[in-house]
């Protein structure tokens, strides 16, 4: 039997040990108990057996916690809760609040079984992504959001979060909301401007031409991924630099006076040595990248850029089905060409410096990518298309 059989091995035997000891902490301390003066003692004495030969480990655990203060005194804290108390202590008040401090310790000490993580380390992986911009200055951090995140007992989320704070990485306040933040302005207010900046992209590079509408408000909000508010206040910002206008309808339209036209969009090149995708593995990547951001979800940047990447390799495949295979007969060259255009764009715009935009940005390639995914299946072999392979022209 290898090593890592017989830790493995040994980790259940103790745990479900453990669970024993549980189970009978939980027959103690009931109204029996309080029947006498001897039910009392036989009570306490009962606690001690299920809990003293567990004290050698927690003591353990309490060395290993050295480089966490907040797991170092938690350790404290179960360990002296659990204790035998004096003689003339022992009530039978004090034997319900001893069965639960012990039924705590072995609750702690199945939690550190393994496979764990170290509090320590949890709270390193917390200040590694404040650092790279996945949990950016002003956000929120619900504890539970990170626990399923890093994948650790929602207890150590809680003792990183506080040994961060100590240090002042995170503003935390474990006994009035249990949520931390991240110190510094969130740059939630700036969503409406980065809205606008990639509208302007947009408008520029021929999805939205001069002198025509832009789509309805809960279609722009789907392609864009963004809620129709930060939408209307994006439109202002445009309409006061005097980029759109509005008809006698209401509607948003590009000023053709107002619009400097930019080069053909091209499509960034792909890391992924060329290598394509199925239809289910396009599919998958658009739904990560969507579910992260509609979530809030925190993927490490490596995951978000491995996401990225994917899309990227899509959105050439896609494009190159568009160009030359056969479309449905109710799509139009123009209607195509918008599309197209769309979808080089948002791959373009994806390659943001800070995080949270480049989170967002992939979520808008991901609908462009499932639009023109969707539009390129139900393609019908009785419409040739007419685009040529040339470089969309706008």
């Amino acid at each position: 039997m290898s090593t890592q059989k017989q830790a493995a091995g040994a980790s259940a035997a103790t745990r479900s040990a453990l669970r024993a000891d549980q189970l009978s902490l939980r027959r103690l301390g009931g109204a029996k108990a309080a029947a006498s003066s001897a039910a009392v003692f036989d009570g306490h004495a009962g606690v001690d057996r299920h809990t003293v030969p567990w004290l050698p480990l927690a003591e353990r655990r309490r060395q290993d916690a050295a480089g966490s203060p907040a797991d170092a005194a938690r350790w404290d804290r179960l360990i002296a809760a659990a204790a035998r108390p004096a003689p003339t202590d022992m009530s039978y008040e004090s034997l319900v609040v001893r069965v639960g401090s012990a039924r705590d310790l072995l609750r702690a000490l199945a939690e550190t079984l393994a496979p764990t993580v170290p509090v320590v380390e949890v709270a390193r992986w917390i200040k590694q992504r404040i650092t790279s911009g996945a949990y950016p200055p002003g956000a929120a951090l619900a504890p539970g959001r990170v626990a399923a995140d890093l994948g650790v007992p929602l207890q150590s989320v809680h003792l990183a979060l506080s040994d961060l704070a100590d240090i002042g990485v995170v503003e935390w306040q474990a006994n009035s909301n249990c949520r931390a933040r991240v110190p510094g302005a969130h740059r939630r207010g700036d969503r409406p401007r980065q809205i606008a900046q990639l509208l302007r992209a947009l408008i520029a590079g021929g999805v939205f031409r001069p002198g025509s509408a832009l789509p309805g408000r809960q279609e722009l909000a789907r392609k864009l991924v963004t809620p129709p508010q930060q939408l209307i206040i994006a439109a202002r910002l445009l309409e006061k630099e005097g980029l759109l206008e509005r008809d006698d309808f209401q509607r948003l339209i590009v000023r053709p006076d107002a619009v400097e036209r930019t080069s053909s969009p091209q499509l960034p090149e792909p890391t992924r040595n060329g290598k394509s995708l199925r239809h289910d593995e396009i599919r998958e990547a658009a739904g990560k990248a969507r579910r992260w951001w509609s979530t809030r979800g925190s993927p490490s940047p490596a995951a978000l850029d491995q996401v990225i990447d994917q899309l990227g390799v899509a959105a050439h495949q896609l494009v190159d089905r568009a160009r030359h295979g056969a479309l449905p007969p109710s799509i139009t060259d123009e209607e195509l060409e918008s599309l197209i255009a769309r979808t080089v764009i948002t791959a373009a715009a994806v390659h943001q410096p800070c995080f949270e935009p480049r989170q967002w940005v992939a979520a808008c390639l991901a609908a462009s990518v499932l639009d023109l995914q969707t539009l390129v299946d139900q393609g019908d072999t009785s419409r040739p298309v007419s685009l040529s392979a040339a470089p969309l022209s706008t």
